[in-house]
């Protein structure tokens, strides 16, 4: 039993989550207001993270695009896992 509770409350951290949507599309925004869309390859404790074949939204409108690109953690304002279906 106490072997399930430990189960729940480690998927509903923030880094869990993240872990469990490794190889699957995710949207990030930056503090500065930029946007990602792309596949979530790799992501630290920290939530550094690199995606893989990215494309870079600023003001709903695709900018550019990366093979491959690393964000730092500390510039995230948000994450939205899953975004496969989004945009």
């Amino acid at each position: 039993m106490s072997r399930n509770i430990n189960d729940q409350r480690r998927s509903k951290s923030p880094l869990a989550i993240l872990q469990d949507a490794q190889n699957s599309q995710i949207i990030l925004r930056l503090k500065d207001g930029t946007e990602y869309k792309g596949l979530l390859k790799e992501i630290d404790a920290y939530m550094n993270m690199i995606l893989k074949d990215a494309t870079e939204i600023m003001d709903g409108s695709p900018v550019a695009k990366y093979s491959e690109i690393f964000i730092r953690g500390n510039n995230l304002l948000f994450i939205k896992p899953d975004a496969s279906e989004i945009m």
